[in-house]
């Protein structure tokens, strides 16, 4: 069985529950032995930065004796994988099974702060859509927290796990509404559509109409021409104005196109990155209930809807 165990208790990795946070994270590299003797100073050493670390002294140890330097950034905003046991994030470094880590989290969504140790379990190329200034992917479990950070820990994911659960029964619900009435909400979907498009139509239309009527009154109150040469002048304007977007859209829209595309690459191959690990983690018999259950489900709704 795949347990570790974390102040003292046992957990069991395959039934943790992990959520994505954007978390700004912060960590160094540190000795096995030097865990429990630089906690008293890990709130001070941990709110230096990299440079100023490598002047100050771990409690108990020696003036040469310092936290070695760290590729990472306290002000880096990462989305990582954690659980009640353990974190898996994204980094410069190339971090090595067994190392032993000092690591700061800062929850950006609760203004949480979660200050513990950690050992590697694994290092391994990232996600290659990622962003290329993290190219390690890390996984470690966490040693040596104390009562309220992990009592704080358990709490923030149990309240993840619970808002997790209701959006995923509303998309669950959402998905058996459209296997049962696809017809129906398909017929719902373009008429939404199509009022939207007239809505747009029609208020890019006004919009259009009030332009111009402002901009006539501003010719004619600037240059006091009639209305001929005032028509010839809006005219020229908008050309110009309709040229200088269309300029626009052609040097941001590719960029925007291939950001999209990019984002969604990254989307599919986490989520690939997910659904790989949860299969990976379950047992061959929970595997077996898993195939069962699906064939069964798309045969039912084959069968009975088809």
């Amino acid at each position: 069985m795949n347990t570790m165990k974390v102040n003292g208790k046992k957990l069991n990795r395959r039934v943790a529950f992990r959520v994505y946070e954007q978390v700004n994270l912060y960590f160094h590299k540190v000795d096995s032995s030097q865990i429990n003797e630089f906690r008293p100073e890990f709130d001070n050493s941990l709110a230096l930065s990299p440079s100023d670390q490598s002047s100050t002294q771990i409690t108990g140890q020696s003036e040469e004796q310092s936290l070695p330097n760290s590729q990472s950034r306290e002000n880096d905003t990462l989305n990582v994988n954690i659980s009640s046991s353990g974190i898996a994030f994204t980094c410069k470094e190339a971090l090595n099974p067994g190392d032993y880590l000092v690591i700061r989290l800062f929850l950006l969504s609760s203004l949480t702060v979660i200050m513990t140790c950690c050992k590697v379990v694994y290092c391994k190329p990232s996600n290659p859509y990622e962003k290329n200034r993290y190219p390690h992917l890390v996984g470690a479990h966490f040693v040596n927290m104390t009562a309220e950070d992990s009592d704080l820990l358990e709490g923030y994911v149990a309240r993840r796990k619970k808002q997790q659960m209701i959006a995923n029964g509303l998309l669950l619900t959402l998905l058996m509404t459209i296997l049962a009435v696809p017809d129906v909400l398909i017929d719902v979907f373009l008429d939404l559509c199509d009022q939207a498009i007239d809505l747009f139509m029609e208020t890019l239309s006004i919009a259009y109409d009030y332009a111009g009527m402002s901009l006539d009154y501003i010719i004619e109150r600037l240059f006091h021409t009639d209305r001929h040469q005032t028509q010839v002048i809006e005219f020229y304007t908008t050309i110009i104005f309709g040229l200088a977007l269309l300029y626009g859209l052609w040097r941001h829209f590719p960029r925007f196109c291939a950001h999209l595309v990019n984002r969604l690459r990254e989307f599919w191959f986490r989520k690939k990155a997910s659904f790989r690990y949860f299969w990976g983690e379950q047992s061959l018999l929970n595997k077996v209930k898993i195939a069962v259950m699906g064939i069964i489900a798309v045969t039912c709704y084959g069968y009975f809807a088809i």
